[in-house]
């Protein structure tokens, strides 16, 4: 469970599970501090982070050595109704570009995407 605890500067939130903790924030110009970062950007933050764990874990679990596997992932809100996710992730490593392009198809179904994927209901 994750529990969200107001803080006294602007709209800063701690989020925690109980043992790990962050914050999270909304920018200066809509009266939050702009230090940390926003609620949307920490989902994008969660499916950046599974997708390029999940490629890190295929290409060990090959035995594939690498120097560094980047994800960036940016959502587009500009359609009412609908958020695309585009991730661009490249693996630096001596990896022969066919493997690289197999591993990135592998792990496109990583947990947090699935969770995006899955049917959802709000209880309050």
């Amino acid at each position: 469970m994750i529990t969200a605890v107001s803080k006294p500067h602007g709209y800063v939130t701690e989020l925690g599970d109980g043992s790990h903790y962050f914050f999270a924030d909304t920018p200066a110009a809509d009266g939050g501090s702009g230090l940390y970062q926003r609620p949307g950007d920490i989902l994008a933050s969660a499916y950046a982070s599974c997708y390029n764990i999940t490629v890190r874990k295929l290409l060990d679990a090959r035995g594939l050595a690498y120097e560094e596997v980047t994800t960036q992932v940016e959502m587009d809100r500009s359609q009412p109704g609908k958020l695309t996710f585009r991730n661009h992730t490249e693996i630096r490593g001596e990896i022969p570009e066919e493997v690289k392009e197999e591993i990135l198809r592998e792990a496109r179904e990583c947990p947090v995407y699935r969770l995006l994927q899955a049917e959802k209901e709000f209880l309050y």
